[in-house]
């Protein structure tokens, strides 16, 4: 031991291991898919946001926006909306955001997609109580 330096306080040193440019850097081992790699945290921040953020905790349903999922868990399972809906209520909310629009039916909000907000005529509107999970695209 040199001078001032005790048993107790041996210099520590740290070992770097050096970074590979080739090998993945982050890992995805979240369901509902297989573990997944990517080379770049921009991969994986892309990954994250289109598989997990927007994810029903009661059926892990994936939705295309925080406003799908919304919607989803209001028609799908929510009681009080089922219960608001058997007693006649308007209860299928607009899929535009900025819309305050609310429908009796999925019918009609529908018809209230296409016409007022340029939704194609098969685009699904099923896409609320079934994910985008599997989709490679949002029509049918």
């Amino acid at each position: 031991m040199q001078d001032g330096e005790s048993a107790s306080h041996k210099p520590k040193y740290a070992f770097i291991q050096p970074v590979n440019p080739v090998a993945p850097i982050m890992h995805c081992i979240l369901p509902p898919h297989k573990p997944l790699s990517f080379s770049t945290y921009s991969e994986y921040e892309a990954h994250y946001q289109q598989s997990h953020s927007n994810r029903c905790s009661e059926c892990e349903g994936n939705f295309p926006t925080a406003h799908f999922l919304e919607l989803h868990i209001a028609e799908n399972h929510d009681p009080i909306v089922a219960a608001k809906r058997d007693e006649g209520e308007k209860t299928y909310a607009c899929f535009a955001e900025d819309c305050e629009k609310v429908c009796a039916g999925w019918k009609k909000r529908r018809s209230h997609l296409v016409d007022k907000h340029g939704f194609p005529r098969n685009y699904d509107f099923f896409i609320v109580n079934t994910g985008v999970d599997g989709r490679r695209s949002m029509l049918r």
